[in-house]
């Protein structure tokens, strides 16, 4: 890793495979970092319904799989460490992750998200450390009580996956869910899915055996004023993860991205327009545009 290098990809969710596989088509072999297994929140989803080639939909684990497979069919480089800092200075790009630095001509930053953590919430004995940001941990179990904080996809989605196998309630501070008509009326149609609308967390707690005991407030809770749980899993919005780029290299992102030397792509840049389809494109485009400058 010693020694300047030619192109980096940051992340190994869908944007940054798809960069990958284009790069592989014009024989460049990149430096990816990943420190987790590769296919991003795909890991993390229920049934992936909008992803080309697949009709009747495919789990979120599969689709992850099948990039990663794919990534691994390439000659690129994978490093398996966090990345701690990501800067630019004297004409190229400085990544030091946890084993070392290394520098690069070109980069393309597909970090992707991290979860919006619960606010506004008295943690009580520790509690905070039980809280979930993903379902992962959850896959596979049953005959368990699960509450799920948030009224966007994600959480119809988490709490469709999981009331396969036990009972969820969705918690929504709002009077009406912000997720897609198709997610609402499953969730409509399952037999253990509860929401409660107008409600929000006042407090959690352990309450022993492993459950959760949550204070509620707000009139979507009727008389329940408070419920015990074996999880919760918070799904409450999702912020760049850009923790590990430095401010000198944001300042200068829009100069290096017209010289053809920076991209962003995926979710890391989209917004609420987080789809996996949308991610793919931006990672083969990102690749197209740097290898353009050649």
């Amino acid at each position: 890793m010693n020694g300047r290098h030619d192109i980096a990809v940051i992340g190994a969710g869908p944007a940054g495979i798809a960069a990958v596989l284009q790069l592989a088509r014009f024989e460049i072999c990149p430096f990816v970092y990943e420190m987790e297994r590769p296919g991003g929140l795909l890991r993390e989803a229920g049934l992936v319904e909008n992803f080309p080639g697949f009709p009747k939909g495919i789990e979120g684990p599969d689709l992850a799989e099948r990039f990663a497979s794919a990534l691994g069919e390439t000659r690129a480089l994978v490093c398996r460490e966090q990345v701690i800092a990501v800067d630019y200075g004297a004409g190229g790009f400085n990544v030091t992750s946890v084993g070392g630095e290394a520098e690069f001509t070109r980069l393309i930053v597909a970090t992707g998200t991290q979860p919006r953590p619960l606010e506004q919430v008295d943690f009580e004995d520790g509690s905070g450390d039980d809280i979930l940001y993903g379902i992962g941990k959850l896959r596979g179990g049953e005959g368990r009580s699960i509450a799920v904080i948030g009224a966007g996809d994600a959480a119809y989605d988490w709490a469709l996956t999981l009331a396969r196998r036990n009972d969820v309630t969705i918690l929504q501070r709002g009077e009406s869910p912000r997720c897609n008509a198709a997610l609402l009326r499953r969730a409509g149609e399952s037999g253990r899915i509860t929401v409660l609308d107008g409600t929000s967390v006042a407090a959690i707690a352990r309450a022993g055996g492993g459950r959760l005991a949550l204070a509620l407030r707000g009139g979507g809770c009727g008389r329940r004023e408070r419920m015990t749980v074996d999880s919760v899993v918070a799904a409450i919005g999702r912020d760049p993860r850009l923790g590990c780029i430095s401010q000198t290299l944001l300042g200068q992102a829009e100069r290096l991205a017209a010289a053809g030397r920076l991209r962003f792509a995926g979710d890391v840049v989209n917004g609420l327009r987080r789809q996996t389809a949308i991610a793919v494109g931006d990672g083969a485009r990102a690749a197209i545009d740097l290898y353009a400058v050649e």
